[in-house]
Parts: C-alpha cells; sequence; structure tokens
C-alpha cells in the first residue's frame, strides 16, 4: 500500500469542505448554546455569591445577637447570685434573732425560775427551822437531846 497523492488531496479537500459546511451550519446554534450556557453559568455564579454573602451577614448578626443574649444570661446569673446571698443574708440574720430572742426568753424563764426557787429553799429553810425550834422547845434542852434533834430533823429532810 503505497500513498497515492491524489487520494490525499482529496481527503484533505474533503475535510476541509466538511469543515466549512459545519462551520456554517453548526457554528452559530453551538455558539449561541454555549454563550447562554456561560451566561446561565455565570448568573448561576453570581446568585451563589449573593446568597454566601447573605448568609455571611445573617451569621454575622447571629452571633452578634448569641453574644448580647450570653452577656444578659451572664448579667441574669450575677443578679440571682446577688440577690439569693442577699436572701440568705436576710434569712441568716432572722434566724440569728429569733434564736436571740428565744435565747432571751429562756433565760428570763430560768432567772424567774431559779428567783422562784429560792424564794422556795428559802420558804422550806425557814419552814424547816421553825419545825426545828419547835421540836427543840418541846424537850429541855440538853446539848445531846439538841444534837439527837438535829441529827433526826435532817435525817427527814433528806
Amino acid at each position: 500500500m503505497s500513498l497515492d497523492p491524489k487520494e490525499l488531496v482529496i481527503h484533505i479537500i474533503n475535510i476541509a469542505v466538511t469543515f466549512v459546511l459545519l462551520r456554517l451550519i453548526l457554528w452559530k446554534h453551538v455558539y449561541r448554546f454555549m454563550k447562554a450556557r456561560e451566561e446561565r453559568v455565570k448568573g448561576e455564579l453570581d446568585e451563589a455569591k449573593a446568597l454566601y454573602a447573605e448568609a455571611e451577614s445573617v451569621k454575622a448578626d447571629y452571633e452578634q445577637r448569641l453574644d448580647v443574649v450570653q452577656a444578659q444570661g451572664r448579667d441574669i446569673i450575677r443578679d440571682s447570685q446577688i440577690k439569693a446571698s442577699e436572701e440568705a443574708g436576710e434569712i441568716v440574720s432572722e434566724a440569728r434573732r429569733q434564736v436571740e430572742d428565744m435565747m432571751s426568753e429562756a433565760r428570763a424563764k430560768i432567772d424567774n425560775e431559779r428567783g422562784q426557787a429560792i424564794i422556795s429553799a428559802r420558804y422550806e429553810m425557814a419552814q424547816m427551822a421553825s419545825d426545828l425550834a419547835a421540836r427543840i422547845l418541846k424537850r429541855e434542852v440538853s446539848v445531846e437531846d439538841n444534837k439527837a434533834v438535829v441529827d433526826e430533823f435532817f435525817s427527814e429532810a433528806r
């Protein structure tokens, strides 16, 4: 097989004519399709950029609001802790006042009962002294009799 120059020229002319005909027939349609596609892709990219910028703006706004809410939350917690501390102090102060009142009442009651016990003891001592004197005076007074009466009296008093 050898290469014939005529056939080679015919093939080259064939290819050139086909190219020219395809270019005349299809080039405008393919060019319009490609241009429309390019514009559509460019429009979608622009829309995506706009949506991205809007999303970034919304994100920044969200983060700013989140910071404000977190600051408010910290303020609420701090205020609640201060209020709770104040209320605890008031409760403790009230409890101390009540304890002091109870202690004062208890001391007053103890003092009152002590006074009554002293009065009662004095009365009983006076009664015992009176009983002792009456027993001593019933008899003739001698040292041995006095000692026996006193011993008898205190053994009964116990």
